[in-house]
């Protein structure tokens, strides 16, 4: 199978395409694909996010007294100027970076879930599990993103918005424990890690529910790592 079959094969026909793949890991061009999308995706809402930094940043109490009114100062001027205007080399940098980060956490992630997968057998490897990963984050990262950036160019807002149980609740502030824990639920995410299902039954030559309860798994651990870590950042602000 050609990139643009598997491709389209991870959204139409994850079985037969993750089946191929595990007999055939390819893996760099979907690496590539996952790679450019993720720097796009950091270029384009850079000015956006920079503007939800300054807006936390005002509201950030606990770091004021903790920097002193001097120091806090002189980081919110500088907030508010990246928020202002940012140069086309700040938001390489950032999509540049974005890009990186993405392509490292799906590697820990790969590595992390080929752990627990040995745990019921012995078969599959590495290079099959990663390309796997890969080729679902077709989902998040493309399809996902894309909707992200749409909807905060329209609201000039990432943190306003949610592809999660959030979004049934648009009452909520963005930076509350409650909107936080239910824009953790992703319907992306659960999405790519249901298809991943497939990926693990074909790779580790386990029935398929079997597949599915270690994906959700997974992901219910990486979630709570990320919630964990978020709500500490935002309670320190």
């Amino acid at each position: 199978m050609n990139l643009g079959q598997r491709f389209l094969g991870v959204f139409t026909n994850p079985k037969e395409t993750f089946s191929l793949l595990a007999e055939r890991p390819i893996w760099v061009d979907a690496m590539i694909i996952v790679l450019i999308a993720s720097i796009i995706y950091g270029f384009l809402i850079a000015p956006i996010s920079a503007k939800d930094n300054y807006e936390i940043m005002q509201g950030a109490t606990k770091l004021r007294s903790q920097l002193g009114e001097e120091q806090f100062n002189t980081m919110l001027e500088q907030s508010r100027q990246r928020a202002e205007q940012q140069s086309t080399s700040q938001r390489l940098v950032q999509g540049a970076g974005a890009g990186l980060m993405t392509v490292i956490a799906i590697l820990i992630q790969t590595l992390i879930l080929m752990l627990i997968s040995k745990f019921f057998s012995t078969q599959g490897s590495y290079q099959q599990l990663m390309s796997a990963m890969f080729h679902a984050n077709f989902i998040n990262s493309i399809l996902g993103n894309f909707l992200r950036f749409m909807l905060a160019s329209a609201k000039q807002s990432l943190m306003k918005v949610s592809t999660g149980l959030a979004v049934f609740f648009p009452g909520l502030e963005p930076t509350s424990t409650g909107f936080i824990i239910l824009n953790s639920i992703d319907f992306f995410q659960l999405w790519m890690f249901g298809v991943l299902g497939y990926a693990i039954s074909a790779i580790f030559k386990i029935e398929l529910k079997k597949a599915l309860v270690i994906s959700y798994v997974f992901w219910a651990l990486k979630t709570i790592f990320n919630l964990a870590l978020g709500i500490f950042s935002l309670s320190r602000l």
